[in-house]
């Protein structure tokens, strides 16, 4: 059986420990095989949120409101992976990781010896600087059981370096106007271990009277808001009114750039160097993707860089390829100390004014050099830090075993055995309730019913027209799919069910259980089902039948979300059938009109003189309830019917045959009308 693990940390955070937090489960995905992942988010200090879409940002939502639900069930975990700095290790479960970027000076805190080990089992940390600082600290302390002295206490658990991976970005423009030609680059947070004070102040001091010399600083304190750009906006200036005069230019960029942004501004033309002379790196993320994107780096070589700026020689010996600054090494600032994270009496590096702007000129007189240097270095990170070596590290840093269970290519072959297509969704349902992951439930229903016909039954007034005792029988050996309520009628038959959020009500699920699939814009589930997808957007203009992008929207192309259609048969519908591989799907009471006695009449079970009582079926009915909802109906109406006839020949494309049974529905003649 699969592991589980439960990964908390600042997942959406935009931090040096929220891209931290993404790498560990960028290497945890895959192997997902092994691994049944859940999320806990936390907080990161006053940091924003990552606001992109990506399928990657969309797997993280989802695996947030997996876990809320399993952790509301009383679902346990084999193992933690806690992303944290150490003060915050917990023991959570059996066993337990700390994985933190550890520290940036010569001495960890006590409070971190003392949680590392009674909470964790094992460190993982991002550089070899960081290993050596938690193996090396030792306190004489007093033993609180017998008040006896022990000296050289320190850290008991092991601790393993798994370096970052190199993750390369297609450019994307930043919005900058360079008058100069002769670039150098500072990414970092302010705070006093950034050191960009002296960044900023030297390299102005330095090109005082070079108007053609410029120095992009991308940074923020705290967050993103306009208030906090003011702010740091007006500590440059203030700075900078420290050496009048100048004529070398100052870029300023606040917040969040995409990865593709700062690629961009790494590969510049113009660009001759990143500059980083902050006092310590726990890895140094900046300075890692200016080197593998080919930039010389202008730095200090002390602390977690050098696990990465240094490439060996033709006689084996590694050295910096680097424009070396010069340093000291003292204690660190009174205003850096941070009780139980940053020691008083510990130190860190301070970089030598007179060095950095010799480094600075040289990075111009010599850049051809240098870019040669910076050129190798590249060469050797890409070789040696690949996504797929060190994810592998990353794994097998966890320190436990993992055991394989039977893979999806062997269920699936054992149900494609099963010759009589209800006998082999009724199994199906077993076989997919023994995978936590949706994309290995997908996969295992992927051409499950290739080559068979199908019947939908959806839940307009015309399902009712129909015999019940002659369509049930009808139904008892065809594979038949029911859309939301019309499962209430036909549940002895049915073997798929669909609902969504609209009309939504508990389904009973006693007489025969069916393959559950919920499509809606709650991202939690509202009943049982074995297949959850998330609706994020409902907007017309982005809708799947707007922009006919349908095959960007199959189950293969997007396990995790579901397009606005509008309307469940193109959000979930069709989609499940060409996923399915049916060769023939016959819908009834797919009506797909706007009857004239009112939004609360469209179906089956609240038209106009139906037997059947609205009350028994609907708990929530979010359409008739939402005057917004009820005003766009005829719109929805006009969209679903214009791209009816894409959607069929997309269907058939697919190898699936479209027909319909209904005397309501105003769909083209091209598709063929079925009477029963």
């Amino acid at each position: 059986m699969r592991k589980t693990i439960l990964v908390k940390g600042p997942a959406l955070s935009r931090s040096g420990y929220g891209e931290q937090a993404r790498f560990a489960l960028r290497a945890l995905r895959t192997r997902e095989d092994v691994l049944d992942i859940y999320i806990v988010n936390i907080p990161w200090g006053q940091t924003g949120l990552i606001v992109e879409e990506s399928e990657e940002r969309a797997w993280i939502d989802q695996t947030i409101n997996k876990t809320q639900v399993y952790v509301q069930n009383q679902g346990t975990f084999d193992l933690s992976l806690q992303i944290t700095i150490p003060n915050e290790f917990e023991k959570i479960a059996p066993y337990n990781v700390g994985y933190t970027a550890g520290i940036e000076t010569t001495k960890v805190a006590p409070q971190w010896i003392e949680k590392s080990n009674l909470m964790i089992d094992k460190i993982i940390t991002i550089s070899e600087h960081s290993k050596k600082v938690f193996e090396n600290t030792k306190y004489d302390v007093g033993n609180r059981e017998t008040g006896e002295e022990v000296k050289g206490w320190g850290l008991q658990v092991p601790v393993e370096v798994v370096n970052y991976a190199v993750r390369e970005e297609e450019p994307q423009e930043v919005d900058i106007k360079f008058t100069t030609t002769k670039n150098f680059l500072a990414v970092s947070q302010w705070g006093p271990r950034k050191n960009l004070e002296n960044t900023i102040v030297w390299f102005a001091q330095e090109f005082k009277d070079d108007a053609d010399v410029g120095l992009v600083v991308k940074t923020s304190t705290a967050c993103d808001s306009l208030r906090d750009r003011m702010f740091t906006e007006s500590r440059i200036q203030g700075l900078l009114a420290n050496v009048p005069d100048r004529k070398c230019k100052i870029y300023f960029v606040h917040g969040e750039l995409s990865p593709g942004q700062l690629t961009w501004l790494y590969q510049h033309p113009t660009m001759k160097a990143l500059i980083n002379i902050a006092h310590g790196e726990g890895y140094g993320l900046p300075l890692f993707e200016a080197a593998y994107n080919g930039l010389p780096l202008l730095t200090l070589a002390w602390s977690g860089q050098l696990d990465f700026m240094c490439r060996p020689n033709k006689k084996g010996k590694s050295f910096p390829r680097i424009i070396k600054v010069d340093y000291e090494i003292q204690p660190i600032q009174k205003t850096a100390v941070w009780d139980g994270v940053l020691q008083a009496d510990s130190m860190w590096a301070y970089a030598k004014e007179a060095s950095y702007k010799q480094g600075l000129r040289a990075a111009i007189e010599k850049d051809k050099h240098y870019k040669q240097e910076a050129l190798g270095l590249q060469k050797y990170i890409l070789e040696n830090f690949t996504q797929e070596k060190i994810y592998a590290q990353f794994v097998d840093s966890l320190g436990v075993t993992l055991d394989v269970e039977s893979s999806v290519g062997t269920l699936k072959t054992s149900l494609l055995a099963i010759e009589n297509p209800k006998e082999r969704a009724t199994a199906a349902i077993e076989a997919l309730q023994s995978r936590t992951l949706q994309a290995e439930k997908l996969e295992l229903l992927k051409d499950l019913f290739k080559g068979e016909s199908c019947y939908v039954l959806s839940c307009g007034p015309t399902l009712t027209e129909h015999d019940s005792t002659k369509l049930t029988a009808l139904l008892g050996d065809t594979l038949t799919v029911s859309i939301k309520q019309a499962y209430d009628l036909f549940a002895e038959v049915t073997d798929f069910h669909i609902y969504n959020c609209a009309n939504y009500k508990d389904y009973d699920y006693s007489k025969k259980r069916p393959v559950v699939m919920e499509a809606s814009t709650t991202p939690f589930k509202q009943g049982e089902c074995d297949i959850k997808f998330f609706i994020r957007e409902r907007n017309f203009d982005n809708s799947v039948s707007a922009k006919k992008n349908f095959g960007d929207w199959t189950l293969d192309n997007q396990t995790l979300l579901r397009p606005y259609g509008p309307g469940i048969m193109y959000e979930a519908v069709f989609y499940l059938l060409q996923h399915l591989g049916v060769s023939e799907a016959t819908t009834i009471g797919w009506d797909n009109k706007l009857l004239p006695e009112g939004a609360d009449q469209q179906h089956f079970y609240d038209k106009k003189g139906s037997e059947y009582n609205k009350a028994e079926f609907i708990h929530s009915n979010e359409v008739a309830a939402n005057e917004v909802a009820v005003g766009t109906l005829s719109h929805e109406e006009n969209i679903t019917l214009g791209v009816i006839d894409d959607w069929y020949e997309w269907l058939k494309t697919e190898g699936c045959e479209l027909k319909i049974v209904s005397r309501l529905n105003p769909a083209s003649k091209k598709i063929t009308r079925v009477e029963l």
